[in-house]
């Protein structure tokens, strides 16, 4: 929405199309009453009220681009591309400069890839941070061992839409048999979200627990990443195809061709979740919903 012209009540609610157009009904309503009808048509026809709209681009491993419409740009976890030898690459991103560098934990595949001059604020070490209408918040989580917090998830919050990267939480994965860990987790991660990335490798085969995990968060969409070779990405698609957790709610997987995903819709039903395996690609390729 770009602006109400006069008259047009359409994109408004329907109390506030109903006032405005019977003026001899919105005269004899209480002050109070009559200015925040007036003030929520003016915030609805207002310039640039528009849905917010993220785009999101899958650089390989756990590196994204979040694209905001009309506003800023995130660059995650850009690590050195096949940091231990494996076929997990990690491409780059064009001539942008992002205005925020999110970092997880210091390891080579999330803070070993070359970045160049003039980006704007790095966010690491549990640091948070608001750009515009962008709150980025960080989320102590444990990936060798449960006694103490040793990486960071963030939480990407703008206008409604909720994305969480959830750095390296394998040593969560890897607990949730012993006592009290699915109640952590439910406890560190307790919102809706838009989108989850996802880890799914780690030094071992942990694809079975990756997928347990996923079933206690509240996703809409979830993106696998932080794997060492393709196959690893269609297997765990494979592990959550038909699957139906304890809330009722279906997964539907699908691998992707494409490097990019669009989130518009906030508030969106949750009956369902969509896992969608992503292809690495260079930043610049056409994305899909």
């Amino acid at each position: 929405m770009t602006g109400c012209a006069a008259g047009d009540t359409s994109l408004v609610s329907p109390a506030v199309a109903h006032a405005v157009v019977f003026t001899p009904v919105m005269s004899h309503l209480p002050r109070t009453l009559r200015g925040s009808l007036l003030a929520l048509l003016a915030l609805a026809c207002a310039p640039g009220h528009d849905a917010p709209s993220v785009t999101v681009h899958y650089l390989g491993h756990a590196a994204f681009l979040l694209s905001i419409a009309g506003g800023p740009t995130v660059l995650t976890d850009f690590g050195k591309s096949r940091a231990w030898g494996l076929d997990s690459p990690i491409y780059g991103f064009g001539g942008m400069r992002p205005d925020v560098i999110t970092r997880s934990h210091d390891h080579d595949d999330h803070a070993g890839g070359t970045l160049p001059t003039g980006i704007g604020r790095l966010v690491t070490d549990g640091e948070g941070y608001e750009i515009g209408d962008l709150r980025i918040t960080p989320i102590p989580t444990y990936e060798r061992s449960l006694e103490a917090p040793d990486n960071t998830s963030y939480l990407f919050e703008y206008r409604g839409l909720r994305i969480l990267h959830l750095g390296d939480c394998q040593a969560l994965m890897l607990g949730l048999d012993e006592p009290g860990i699915r109640e952590r987790v439910r406890q560190l991660y307790p919102d809706n979200y838009d989108l989850v990335l996802l880890p799914i490798g780690y030094v071992r085969d942990i694809l079975d627990e990756a997928a347990e995990f996923v079933t206690l968060l509240n996703a809409h969409r979830v993106v696998p990443m932080h794997y060492w070779s393709p196959p690893d990405r269609d297997q765990f698609l494979e592990r959550l195809e038909g699957r139906t957790d304890g809330h009722g709610r279906s997964y539907q997987t699908r691998g992707s061709p494409a490097s990019s995903l669009t989130l518009t819709d906030v508030d969106a039903p949750f009956e369902s979740v969509e896992v969608v395996g992503l292809t690495p690609g260079p930043f610049g390729q056409p994305h899909t919903r």
